[in-house]
Formats: C-alpha cells, structure tokens, sequence
C-alpha cells in the first residue's frame, strides 16, 4: 500500500528539515518517530509563518493575560520581532492580529405582526422588493445606498435560499414568556459586541446602557477605567467613544433590536426582554464597510465589558482561523457568550467557524432556523459543534435613524438567544449563568428537522426556559481552562515539490502536553479517533510540523488530543 520513504537526508533537504511520509489509505502503521522530545519546550508558542501577517500586525499575548499589538512596514522588521518575542519568558502565544466579520444575516407594536419569530401563526410571507422595509442581504453596504440588493444573490445574507411556506408554531413562544416574565427580579447588562448600535433610535433609547460614573462630554475619565465619556461604551475599532457612527452600524442595532426593542411604545417593532431590567451595552469592535473587526479589537472589548458589569456578551462575528488569543479571552472570562455559528453551510463538527466552535462552558453556538422549521441554507450546524437553532431568516428590526429592515443570518439568530438568556437570568432569582445554559438547552422545543444538525435536536422555547423547573438543575458549574490551559490546534499548508504533492501540518499545543496525533482516509469527527487509538498515528517534529507526500489523493481528516483530553480535528481535501 506504500512506496518506500526516499532517502531522508535529501527530503530533509528539499522539504527544510521536516519529515516525509505517505499518505495512504492502510490504518494503524506507524510511521515515524516522534521526535518532539529532542528539543526544549520554547519560551512562546510562535506563529512563524510571515505571509500569515497579512496586515503586518504581530499581537502578543502575555502570561498575566495582557495583549500588546506591534505594527511593521517591512517583513524584515516583524520577522525580527518574532525572534525577540520567542525569547520574552512572559509571552504566552505571538500570532497575527487576525480579521473578524459580522455574521449577518403581549405587545402594542405596530410591526409585531411581521415578527413571525415571536409569534408565528403560519401566514408570513417572505418580503420582497416592494416591502416597506428594506430586505438587506449584506447588511455592510448600507451606507453606499445598496437599498434593495437583488434577492438569491450569493452573500451569506440572502433571503430567497429558503423556500417553502410558514409553518405555525415555529417561534420562540415569546407570549407564553411574557405572560410568566414578571419584569425580573434583578438587572442583567448584555454586552453587544459587534457594528455600533445606534442608542437615539425610538425604539431603543431607553434600553442602553449607561456608565452613570462618567460625566458626559467633560473630556475627564471620570471613572479612571483608562476610557474619557465613555458614556454609553467604547469604540474599539476606531479607538473613541462614538458608539455609533452612522449607517455602517445596522448590524449591531439590529441585534440589539431583537433583544431590547421597547415593547410598549407604540413605535415600529417589539424586543424580546420587556421591562428595565435588561440593559444594552454598545461595545464597537467591527466597523468599515466590511463589517470586520481585529484580534485585538475583541479582546479589548470584551475585557472592558465585563469590567463595566456586562455578564452575557452576543458575538455575532466569525472567522475560520482558529485564534489562540481570542479563545484565551474567552476562557478567561466569566461572561456567557453567545455566538453566531457563522453562514458557510458548513459542518462545524467537521470545519470549524470560530469563535462559536471553541469547547469552552461559557459558549453558546447558535445556528439559524426558517420560518418553515428547517435549517436556511447558508446555515453552519454540527451535531456537536453547534447547541441549537434560533429564528434567523427575514428577521425584522430595528436600524439606524429610526429605520427597520429585514435581515438574514445567524447573526440575526445569535440575539435571539441572548435575549433569552437575559429573561432567564433576571427571572429566576439566585441561578448562575451556567445554570442559565443548562435551561436554554434542556428547554428546546425538539424538531425532527434538526436532529442531527444541532446537539440539542431543537430551537429556541423561550417559554419553556421560564417555566423551566429551576429544582431539577444540575448545580454544576463551568470548567473553564486556567492559565494557558487550550486544546490543540491543527493548520495545514499544500505545497508542491518537483510535480508531487505535499502538505505541511503544524500542530500548536500552548501547554506541552500533546498525547496523541494520528489521520484517517475521509471525513471524520474526533470520537472516530477513539482518544487516539484509531486512525494511523504519526508524530511531529521539534516545531510541532509533520509533513506528507500524499501518494492518495482525496479528503482526510488529521486528529489531536492532549492530556487534559482536548480533542481537535482538521479535515483537509489533497489534490493536485
């Protein structure tokens, strides 16, 4: 089943150093020593590879949890930064400053009856190019007067990739929640990290939040948080206090809409929290007419949310690169985070989206159902990656200047569940936010249609989440990694070498204590692996890279595992 390893000596040559091997379809054969415990455990956990600082940004994050971005004209001058951070004892991991993007897509409101995710009785219509609102399928090109974008266009927001008719019943039980919801019996503040959020619009002016230990507009920090005026929160991408900068910021004000839109003012639509109790704190981490947002951006808000008393943070955002410091952020944090599962169709079990694919407690994944109880088909899923489905298809909010438009995506889903866990947590007096998580999931109304595609098999019931018998809780509360405590993670680069194929793995675990690697012909999720024990095991070098000839083309499926019993997988399809 194998050729013959050319001689070593002149791979090491043409392949700088690493290790050759066959990629074949025969399970079970080592094939090579494991040669990692040749050399020293480094100081740092580098990311090495200069054409990944697309931006020539180098963000280092530290041991005591600090981050420090360094800008560069030249690779000359960043390559030399990476020497320098490789030998500092107090970093932890040096990577690139990566890019994130949003993922966007009893009551007296005029517009209630065209919000079929609280209520649906089976006659929405999709809305078409003669809505009164606009129906936006990228909601970042708002301010260049894309008003009414062609539907069934290709954008991860598009409306027309779902057919079929409403179905009754498929909502969130939003009547049933109100008639339990007492107006809480504590107050919650959600960190909206995302676009801007526009907090003069009507209908949401009286649900942001305010930082009443600053004085507006004196130019003072009054506080001393390192933030003058920062009065209704912080700019992260531009660096200011203007939490809303125009147009560009649709996306976050319409998640906050779904979340906190006033219920009773006789204005345009309803949010799903009524009451005061539940306030909206605007945290710009994305911005431009892209929508996206930095490493660094995020990492910066979501450690000045919760400083500034945020205790559930909706991230509708997503990136495919598995970024070590984001998720350090994340672990280090005792917020809940909910999490769009991101608009590529994909599985998730098998091609992570990022952050919604980290294994950590404190994460919600969250992927959007139609109107009609099926998945839209832009949605990620994944049996185990992704927890459950919320309404995210032709969802009606608020947008700047007082405006409402449609829009489509998880993103649209992720407030969704937010605004769940804010009821949840403000109505039952004395539960934790994990316990807050536990409801959530235990309360989903089961649809046959997402069996398989979601770990809980259902969507949303809010409802049910407060009427949720808070005796039968389990009492556990999240393991959430201490110090540089992470999974592994797995990157994988093709290459060509005199008309062969090969590809380069590099295998990062922060903590030293990788257990197990090994690869298998085909798709596969990590419980394929059985710990380790399945699949061909295969070692890597004193850098953490192994590389391959691949003799079979095809789809395979790389695996790691350490100590603590962090699994990671990367599907990778090889072909010339």
């Amino acid at each position: 089943m194998f050729a013959g390893l050319p001689d070593t000596e002149r791979m090491m040559i043409m392949i700088k150093r690493r290790i050759a091997l066959f990629l074949a379809l025969l399970m079970g054969v080592p094939l090579f020593s494991n040669l990692a415990s040749a050399a020293s455990e480094p100081s740092a956990v580098v990311e090495t590879d200069l054409a990944a600082y697309e931006c020539l940004e180098v963000l280092a994050m530290y041991k005591d949890g600090s981050y420090q971005v360094y800008s560069f004209e030249t690779q000359d001058e960043l390559a030399a930064c990476l020497e320098t951070l490789a030998a500092d004892e107090g970093v932890l991991l040096v990577q690139p400053n990566y890019t994130y993007s949003g993922q966007a897509v009893s009551v007296n409101e005029p517009l209630a009856g065209q919000q079929w995710a609280l209520s649906n009785d089976g006659t929405f219509q999709v809305p078409g190019q003669q809505s009164r609102y606009p129906v936006y399928d990228d909601p970042f090109v708002l301010h260049f007067g894309r008003q009414n974008p062609t539907l069934g266009s290709a954008g991860a927001f598009s409306l027309a990739a779902t057919s079929g008719s409403a179905v009754a019943g498929i909502d969130v039980n939003a009547q049933a929640a109100w008639d339990l919801y007492n107006g809480g019996q504590r107050s919650v503040v959600v960190a909206m990290i995302d676009t801007g959020v526009d907090y003069t619009h009507q209908d949401l002016s009286g649900a942001i939040w305010v930082n009443e230990d600053e004085i507006p507009g004196n130019g003072v920090d009054d506080d001393g948080n390192g933030y003058i005026d920062d009065v209704y929160g912080w700019n992260f991408y531009s660096n200011n206090n203007q939490v809303y900068t125009g147009s560009e910021d649709s996306h976050g004000t319409h998640g906050a809409g779904t979340i906190a839109a006033s219920s009773d003012n006789q204005v345009g639509i309803a949010g799903i929290v009524p009451g005061d109790n539940v306030k909206i704190m605007p945290v710009k981490a994305l911005g431009g007419s892209e929508g996206s947002g930095t490493t660094a951006s995020l990492i910066a808000a979501i450690q000045y949310a919760e400083a500034s008393g945020a205790s559930i943070c909706n991230l509708s955002l997503a990136s495919n690169q598995d970024d070590r410091a984001l998720y350090q952020a994340i672990a280090n944090s005792n917020m809940l985070f909910v999490v769009a599962a991101g608009n590529d169709s994909a599985n998730t079990d098998l091609s992570p989206t990022y952050p919604a694919s980290y294994n950590l407690d404190n994460i919600l994944s969250v992927a959007n159902l139609s109107y009609n109880g099926t998945l839209h088909s832009t949605s990620n899923y994944g049996a185990t990656s992704v927890d459950l489905a919320a309404p995210g298809t032709s969802i009606l909010s608020t947008t700047p200047n007082n405006s409402y438009s449609y829009m489509t995506g998880t993103s649209m889903a992720a407030p969704m569940v937010t605004a769940a866990a804010a009821m949840v947590y403000t109505h039952f007096d004395g539960i934790t936010l994990a316990d807050v998580k536990e409801i959530l999931l235990s309360s989903v109304k089961p649809l046959s249609s997402l069996t398989g595609l979601v770990s809980t098999g259902g969507m949303l019931d809010i409802g049910a989440a407060l009427s949720y018998d808070t005796s039968s809780l389990s009492g556990a509360s999240w393991t959430l990694p201490t110090g540089s405590s992470t999974a592994p993670t797995i990157e994988a680069q093709l290459f060509t070498q005199n008309g062969n194929l090969y590809v380069t793995l590099q295998v990062t675990d922060i903590d030293g204590d990788l257990a197990a690697t090994a690869y298998a012909y085909g798709e596969h999720t990590a419980s394929a692996f059985a710990g380790g024990t399945a699949g061909t095991a295969f070692s890597v070098n004193t850098d953490g890279t192994a590389t391959f000839y691949v003799q079979q083309p095809g789809i395979y499926t790389f695996y790691a595992k350490d100590l603590a019993g962090n699994e990671v997988t990367k599907t990778v399809t090889l072909a010339l």
